[in-house]
């Protein structure tokens, strides 16, 4: 702190080098070269009007006049710096001067003083200032993600069929701590991309977390099962289900996803590391259940694997089939487009019943369309004996049809058929 002030000392003094010393010269030469100048410049004005009078451009009487004039300024001039004002001016710059060397310090440290930090140079006060806010950035981060999602549901008010917007708003709720909105969130984007693994496991873990015992029985642990029959490396997918199974008393089980989990973690990593010592938690905790200590061993939960039965048939309120394109419209057809397998009313509205989103590189597609992905209670495929079934490759990315889109439809097909082929094979004009 003292360095500060002395650095901030000869600051202020090599700034009063700048300004006090000119304040001090003399000023007798000044004086006298601007009066001898005056008289230069008088003289030529002399000059110039006897040249006007001997070339007749003025009369007589105006030449006395104007004359009388000169001649008169002249000797005010003159008479100015012969009067000693240039002492009168070297008194008045001593005190300028002196006024100056006090006030410039006195208002800088005032200044510093009244708009400056000075505990900011008191190693101890930062510190302090440090303890009593240790979560200053947090809570300016969460502010600003608080905004960000005001923003974010005002678009999803004009725009509800955002689906990337509902999986961010999912994920913002998730951060704030607010689940029971993230849970929301997640249901909206859920009946568009009903199969993406991502959104099933973040809507499982949204679900879990908004019980007061976070628990994942139930719909979370039947999200983790369709999202790893979608994607059955997903990391947090194993994390999710073997804690589930851990948690249900399904050891085995928990060894068995978190196992797989294990195989997919960077080697040597802490987060290896950590799965270890999962394990060898559930592996401690098996032997004393098969040792009679925890009574008898709940039902297996086991999870499906790729390609099971389950990927198929979702229930009776369901059609599942295979979408490919004709060979005539694949070069219309960019591997970024989107693509849509949905299923509608027959006598109803146009809103899907159900909606799967892919993109357009991953056809020929396996799909199964089933009432969970329904966008409200009374437009479930339960409530219907008969659908339409189609797909639909996108440019724009939008739910709704558009002139260019590429299209394939089956009509009036029963709820719970299986094993259905829908080609794409028209352009929506």
């Amino acid at each position: 702190m003292t360095l500060f002030w002395i650095v901030v000392g000869c600051l202020i003094a090599a700034a009063l080098l700048f300004v006090v010393p000119p304040l001090l010269m003399r000023r007798e030469k000044g004086e006298v070269k601007r009066a001898a100048l005056n008289v230069t410049i008088y003289k030529n004005q002399l000059q110039e009007l006897e040249d006007d009078l001997t070339n007749g451009e003025i009369s007589q009487e105006n030449y006395d006049t104007s004359r009388e004039e000169i001649e008169r300024r002249l000797l005010e001039d003159t008479a100015i710096a012969e009067s000693g004002v240039g002492e009168e001016n070297k008194g008045l710059n001593f005190a300028v001067a002196g006024v100056t060397a006090v006030v410039i310090p006195a208002l800088a440290v005032t200044l510093y003083l009244t708009l400056g930090n000075p505990d900011a140079m008191d190693p101890k006060k930062v510190a302090q200032a440090q303890q009593a806010s240790p979560h200053g950035k947090g809570a300016e981060m969460k502010a600003q993600i608080q905004q960000m999602v005001g923003r974010l549901e005002q678009r999803l008010q004009k725009n509800p069929q955002d689906i990337q917007g509902w999986v961010m708003l999912g994920r913002s709720m998730a951060v704030l701590g607010n689940y029971d909105k993230a849970v929301k969130a997640y249901e909206k984007a859920i009946r568009f991309v009903g199969n993406d693994p991502d959104v099933l496991t973040d809507y499982a873990d949204a679900l879990a977390m908004a019980r007061s015992d976070q628990s994942l029985d139930g719909k979370p642990m039947e999200m983790l099962k369709k999202a790893l029959v979608a994607d059955p490396n997903h990391q947090k997918a194993l994390w999710l289900a073997g804690t589930g199974l851990f948690e249900h008393g399904d050891f085995a089980g928990a060894i068995d996803y978190w196992s797989r989990l294990l195989k997919l973690l960077p080697p040597d990593s802490k987060d290896q590391d950590l799965m270890r010592a999962n394990i060898n938690e559930a592996r401690s905790y098996l032997k004393r259940q098969q040792a009679g200590e925890f009574g008898p061993a709940p039902e297996q939960q086991a999870l499906p694997e790729a390609g099971s039965d389950t990927q198929q048939a979702a229930g009776p309120a369901s059609v599942s089939g295979r979408v490919t394109i004709a060979a005539d419209l694949k070069q219309k057809m960019s591997p970024d487009d989107t693509l849509f397998v949905f299923a509608r009313a027959v006598d109803g509205p146009p809103m899907p019943l159900a909606i799967v989103r892919a993109k357009a590189s991953e056809l020929p597609l396996d799909f199964d369309l089933n009432e969970s992905m329904a966008m409200m209670p009374s437009m479930s495929m339960a409530n219907f004996k008969q659908v339409v079934v189609g797909a639909r490759v996108s440019k724009s990315g939008n739910a709704m049809p558009q002139s260019g889109d590429l299209q394939g439809i089956i009509k009036a097909i029963a709820v719970g058929s299986k094993g259905l082929e829908i080609t794409i094979d028209s352009v929506v004009p």
